[in-house]
Order: C-alpha cells, then structure tokens, then sequence
C-alpha cells in the first residue's frame, strides 16, 4: 500500500529542492552582474532553458546532500552557503580582477589569510557571520533533531540515491570530456565565448561558466597533427636556427642570466586622464635610454602574477591553451617537467639555478613548479637572509630582494640563473608607507594611487642601486626586469579611455654589464624575453626558439582576443591576421598540443 505521508514528503523534498537550484543560480548571476538586480532577471527572461538546465546541475549537487544528510533544510542550508561563497568570491574578483571565480581558484584556500587581506573588510565580517549563524544552526539542528528507526527500505533508498547522485556529479565533472551527454545538452542552449571567461559567464551563467572551466585537455587537437607533420615542423626551424647558430660565437655559461619580475611594477604617468604630480621612476627611464627596452605585454591586469611567470619561462603562450586553462602553474604543473623551459637551457649552460620568491611556498604552488622546472635552490620568505620592509608594508623591499641575488651570486662559484618574483607592490597599497610624496588626480582613488606610487619610487632607487652594483662585477651579468601587471584601482573609465593594450602593458628592460644596446623593442609578450636573451649574448638558439624568433618578426604581441601584429592595425581575431601569419600561429599550436597533450614527439627530435 502506498504511503500517502511519504510520498508527499518526497514530493515537497524535490519541490524544494528545485526552487532552491533555482535560487542557487540566480544568486550567483546576481553576485556576478555586481548585484544588479535587473540585469540578472533580464538574464533569467532572456535564457529561460539555459537557466533550467543550470538548476538541474545544481539540484544533483540538492539531492546529494538530501541523501548524505536525510535533511530538506540542512541540504538547502549547505547549498545556499556554499553558493554565498562562490558568489562573493566571484564578485570580488570581478571587481578586482575583471574576470570570475574559475573552479581551480579552490587551490588559494591554502592561502587563507592572504586572501583575507585582498577582500573587502565588511564582505569579510558578513561571511563571518553567515558561518557562525550555520555552525549555530547546525549545533541547534543536531541537539534537537529528534531520532528516529530507519527502516532498511529507506535505508538501501538513501544509499542507492547517493551513489547514483555521486556517479552524476563526477559524470558532471567530467564536462569538457568528449561525448560528454551534460555538455551536449549545454552546447544547445549556449554561444561559448573562449576567449573572455568574464563575457563566458555573463552571457552562458555562473554555474555553466564553472563547468566550462573545469578540468580539460591543455590545447585542443588540431585537425593536421601527426608524427609526420611535428617531423615537418622541425626541419623547418632546425635549418633557421642551424642558419642562425652560424654567426653565434659565443655560450651562454659565459653570462650570468636574472630575471626579475617585479610585482605590479607600471608607469603611471603613461595613465591618459590622470594627473599625478611627478614621475615616480626617472631612475629606471635613464637605464632605459642606455640599454634595450620596450614594453611587456601582460595576459593579465590587477592579478594573474603566475601566468606571466608561466609564459616567461616556458616561451608557452596562455593563447592556444584551451580557454579553461586559466592557470597553467596550478592546473598543467604535474606536466611542467616535459615543457619547454628557460632553466634546460640554462642547466645545460651549467649555470646553478636559483629562485626567489619573497612571501611562501604555496602561493600558485610554487614550491611544487620551482621543483619541476629544475631549480637546483629556492628561496622562499622563511629562507631569506635579507628581511626588511618598508615602514609599514607587509610585504619584503625590492631593496632586500636584490641583497638577496647578490649574496647568492656572491655565494655560487660558477654562474647563475637567478628568478626573482618580488612583492614589495602587490595590494594592498594605502597605510603602507609613512611619508608619500605624490599627489593625484582624475582616478576613482587618487589617495590609493599616490601610496601605490610612493612605492614604485622605492622600486626604482632599489633597482638602480642593484644595476650600479653589478656594473661593479667583474662577472658578465645580464638582467631581464619587467613588471607583470598594472594595478586594478584605475576603473572602468580610465580603462576604457587608455584602451585594452595601453592597460596590459609594463616596463620592459635588457641590462647587461658588458655592452650597451639601447634598441627599442616596442611591445612585446613575455614568451619572447629568451629571443633577447641569447641574441645579446650571442649565444645560440634551438628550433623552438627559432619558431619563436620567427613569431616575434610577424607578431610581437597578443593574447586571446588581442593581437598586434607587425606593420598591421590591432586585431580581435586570429582570422584577421595575415595568412602568412596564420600559418606561423598554427605551426606554435600543432607543437603546444604535441608537448602538452599529443605524443610529446617534439622533445624526442630534439624541437627544444
């Protein structure tokens, strides 16, 4: 006989459950849209079905609880809170970073506290709250719960209920696998935009946008790849570089090789639409003048350190990576080893290779990719000889960082590959410095950008400082020094005036304390940096980097979306490029899917 009672139950547990995916999805587009109310009811009128199907992904996530839990209230409870979090995280993001929360984000909760300190205090203090009112409602829940007989028929119903639901989620997370059912049914209700995760998520939505991002291969299959045609690509650019190595007389283990990627290190004065009342960096323009130089064009803006890190020291751009891949450091670095990579070149060369990172070991792992790329030391905060801050500032001085390099060359008895990452700008930038000798005007927070000002004046006396020094040293030296974004406090307003490329772009400098080459290089990505270095050192190349010097010649900038080629106007798309263009970028992608995701032929020919 039919239980009445029970069947009702189960009816008002699904009733409920499903308002509450729905409520689930629309928190999060709200939280996106930067609680714009409007927009996000316009976004529930405008994409109805897709709306519904984002709700069926979020109720298996429902009944999953439901069957842990037994409990309509307590599943509703645990899944409105963990939409709250995503839901501020992705805001505040956005409105820092410009782009949302991606689900491998979840890996900087080891770095609690220093999240803590880039968010809003008064979003802090609300989450706080909301936490302690579920760990009290919990506690309440379970004091007063009362305890009844499951009966085995309900007990084989929740348990059957929770492995089914569980094989959906992983089949869920299983998104971007081909044949994926879940996917398929999302590819008719959505226009993918893989080239801005930001439109992504406000045209397809939060939970489709999460999904997207998930776990993928690093570059998608290109219709030509093939054994024979890598072995084609090789030929190529083994005669370019064999034409090259000709006049290269020199090696590389007769330099000392540094890089130095200074944090959130930018010209503001270059800012259109802001005053501010004198240049904070006249030391870094008069090396400038003396030595090659230009600007770096940085796939990120107020953040993203360790994608241009990442592009830096693989010559691998973020570009042909699959549009989810938004992290490479975090989500490809059990593949580092098998890259292309700066540091083989320089442990060929016998350098000692040494990395610098002045705050901990677990930000963007790290400590775990320092290990793969080959570094034979690393240097982290707790390690550091040389500790100063600067007033107030959190963060160790550029001044230390550079003490720091000193010792180690001083230390080391061959020569060196130093990486240095410096912290001494990241936000936060007000109550850092005592004295601030910058006045602004024209940007939403004038004070913020005068503090963050102050403190590239600090930059630039410990970098000319540095740069005396080792005009000292007998030891032939070579400094890569850029900065690897601008900060985010410009707004809207002035971003839009300055445009997309102006707001991507940071001082780029070539130092060498054995000739002078004052060459400007315009802008110019990070996968670059290596084709100077071993053209100022007249060192010689290998095939990769003979793709790459061909890929700087025709295209010297881009990014998704962005591309500057040589004697061209800007474009948007790759298919508005030059043929010939074209035709180098699809030869970078056939090589970039066979190292990281075909048969790695590349490295047993010797490519790199």
């Amino acid at each position: 006989m039919i239980n009445k009672k029970r069947v009702m139950s189960t009816f008002l547990t699904f009733g409920i459950g499903l308002l509450v995916s729905l409520l689930v999805v629309f928190l999060l587009q709200w939280f996106h849209f930067q609680y714009d109310f409007e927009a996000t009811l316009h976004f529930f009128d405008y994409k109805t079905r897709l709306n519904i199907l984002q709700a069926g992904v979020v109720f298996i996530l429902f009944l999953w609880f439901f069957f842990l839990t037994a409990s309509t209230g307590l599943s509703s409870f645990l899944l409105l809170f963990i939409s709250l979090l995503i839901g501020i995280g992705t805001q505040q993001k956005m409105l820092y970073r410009g782009e949302p929360l991606y689900p491998s984000d979840v890996y900087f909760l080891k770095d609690f506290g220093f999240l803590l300190e880039m968010v809003e205090i008064g979003i802090v203090i609300g989450t706080l709250v909301i936490l302690a009112l579920l760990v009290g409602s919990l506690i309440l829940f379970f004091k007063k719960r009362k305890k009844r007989s499951v009966g085995r028929t309900e007990k084989v119903i929740r348990l059957s209920g929770f492995i089914i639901t569980s094989g959906l989620l992983f089949y869920a997370y299983q998104f971007n696998q081909p044949g994926n059912l879940i996917r398929a049914a999302f590819n008719e209700r959505t226009n993918w935009i893989s080239y801005s995760q930001e439109k992504n998520y406000t045209e397809n939505g939060v939970v489709t946008g999460l999904m997207y991002n998930l776990k993928s291969p690093a570059v998608n299959r290109p219709k030509e790849y093939s054994k024979e045609k890598i072995e084609e690509i090789y030929k190529k650019y083994a005669q370019e570089a064999a034409s090259v190595n000709e006049i290269r007389t020199n090696a590389l283990e007769e330099y000392n090789i540094i890089f130095v990627m200074s944090e959130t290190f930018s010209d503001p004065t270059r800012i259109e639409g802001m005053e501010i009342s004198k240049d904070p960096m006249p030391l870094y323009r008069e090396w400038a003048e003396r030595y090659r130089s230009g600007l770096s064009f940085s796939q990120g803006y107020g953040g993203g350190t360790a994608n241009i890190e990442f592009e830096a020291l693989t010559g691998i751009s973020l570009e042909p990576l699959a549009s989810n891949i938004t992290t490479p450091f975090i989500q490809l670095s059990n593949q580092m080893k098998s890259f292309p990579k700066v540091t083989d070149l320089m442990a060929e060369a016998g350098h000692h290779l040494t990395a610098i990172h002045p705050y901990n070991t677990t930000m963007y792992k790290r400590l775990e990719n320092y290990q793969s790329l080959g570094f034979d030391e690393f240097l982290f905060q707790d390690d550091m000889t040389y500790t100063k801050r600067i007033d107030e500032n959190t963060f160790i001085s550029d001044e230390s960082t550079y003490q720091e390099v000193m010792d180690v060359m001083k230390q080391s008895d061959g020569k060196d590959f130093v990486h240095l990452v410096t912290m001494q700008n990241h936000k936060p930038f007000v109550h850092k410095y005592e004295n601030v000798d910058f006045e602004v005007q024209g940007a939403p927070y004038n004070l913020e950008v005068a503090h963050y000002a102050q403190g590239i004046q600090y930059s630039d006396i410990a970098l000319d400082n540095f740069l005396k020094e080792l005009d000292t040293t007998e030891e032939k030296t070579m400094v890569v020094f850029w900065g690897d974004h601008l900060p985010s406090f410009y707004g809207e307003e002035l971003f839009d005036l300055n445009g997309h490329v102006r707001m991507h772009e940071t001082p780029l400098l070539f130092y060498t304390n054995f000739s002078e080459d004052s060459q400007s290089i315009g802008t110019i990505s990070p996968i670059y940096f290596m084709n100077h270095v071993l053209e100022l050192t007249n060192a010689p190349i290998t095939p990769f980097i003979a793709m790459l010097e061909r890929m700087e010649q025709i295209l010297p900038a881009f990014e998704k979306g962005i591309y500057l080629e040589r004697e061209t106007e800007l474009h948007y798309s790759r298919a508005d490029l030059r043929p010939s263009t074209q035709l180098v970028m699809n030869e970078y992608d056939l090589i970039l899917y066979d190292i990281t995701t075909g048969k790695n032929y590349s490295k047993d020919l010797g490519f790199y």
